[in-house]
């Protein structure tokens, strides 16, 4: 096929454009960095002040400024810069459903990516393959940046997976244990474990503790790549497929099979690819990150995850009708 002169010239214009859009999200990551968001709060500051309160360069703070201005996070009117109405509840540290831990999470991703070259080449991660396990205060940092985003989600997800006949759930790698926490409240007869490291179970408990449904959900310390002990009516596994290799997520695919009662549920929410794995865009690129940050962890196509799962014994196989953000996607089976 030919194109005309003005195609490919457009063409040209916007793969320019594609190569100047890191621009955007270094400014919103430097700007919760900064915490120009907490800083300016509810009231009104000039360059001048901001800059004196991060010490900075006035000019250059400035131009900053301006900058997140352009990209409508920030207000600007007589000289003053204001947080935008919907800024406030998503970037001021305080409110609940601030995103905060998340952006700061993907400046450590952003560095992470400045290594892919070399990771493409070796096969290797960029980092030590821990996901965010080797310190206490990283542990911490990463499990409220997924809470971050899980706190949207879980209340989507909550009321459209039916567990009206189920007792018992186990969260795998629950992390944050918001996912559990919306279950227990759709289902007023269910009772939740959550099954995580050590160091992730601190962060867990010190979110729900206070929650008036804590009681109904059990903390278990324990590796799901070694053992689940216990028998559940329902499994829940979020954002834990895409860390694993193919030969664990089979091996652990089983071992949730063998923790499920007859007639139980499996639950697998990923971002998961159709059979080409180019589309959707957010998980093809995900699964480099994985590259980046795990030894095997990638994207997985649909009919991929459902092969584990009908080799494990599962059947009844649903991919639930959930519209998520990212291209996140939901697929249930029954034992």
């Amino acid at each position: 096929m030919e194109y005309t002169k003005d195609a490919i010239e457009e063409y040209r214009e916007d793969i320019l454009e594609l190569g100047y859009s890191f621009f955007k999200p270094k400014v919103l990551l430097m700007a919760v960095r900064l915490n120009i968001f907490d800083i300016i709060g509810d009231i009104g500051l000039s360059a001048d002040d901001v800059a004196a309160n991060l010490n900075s360069d006035k000019e250059a703070t400035e131009v900053f400024l301006d900058a997140i201005a352009s990209l409508g996070l920030l207000e600007k009117a007589r000289n003053q810069y204001f947080n935008t109405e919907k800024g406030k509840e998503v970037f001021i540290s305080s409110k609940e459903r601030c995103l905060g831990d998340m952006i700061v999470l993907q400046d450590v991703m952003w560095n992470a990516w400045s290594k892919l070259e070399e990771s493409i080449i070796s096969g290797r991660p960029a980092r030590k393959p821990d996901m965010f396990q080797g310190e206490r205060e990283e542990t911490r940092n990463f499990i409220l940046a997924m809470n971050n985003t899980a706190i949207g989600i879980a209340p989507k997800v909550s009321k459209v997976i039916d567990l009206s006949d189920c007792k018992t759930l186990i969260d795998i790698g629950g992390g944050s244990g918001a996912y559990s926490v919306f279950f227990c409240k759709a289902n007023r007869e269910l009772e939740a474990v959550i099954l995580d490291l050590p160091g992730t179970l601190e962060v867990t408990k010190e979110l729900i503790s206070n929650l008036d449904i804590s009681h109904r959900i059990q903390l278990m310390e324990g590796d799901f790549n070694k053992q689940i002990e216990g028998k559940y009516d329902a499994a829940f596994l979020s954002n834990i497929i895409h860390c694993e290799g193919e030969r664990e997520n089979i091996a652990l695919i089983k071992r949730v099979y063998n923790a499920l009662n007859s007639g139980g549920k499996i639950i697998i929410q990923d971002f998961m690819l159709d059979g080409n794995k180019t589309s959707p865009n957010f998980p093809a690129l995900f699964s480099l990150n994985m590259l980046l940050f795990t030894e095997n962890g990638r994207s997985y196509s649909f009919q991929e995850i459902e092969n584990w799962l009908k080799e494990a014994g599962f059947h009844d196989l649903t991919r639930m009708n959930i519209k998520l953000p990212r291209s996140i996607s939901v697929l249930v089976g029954k034992k």
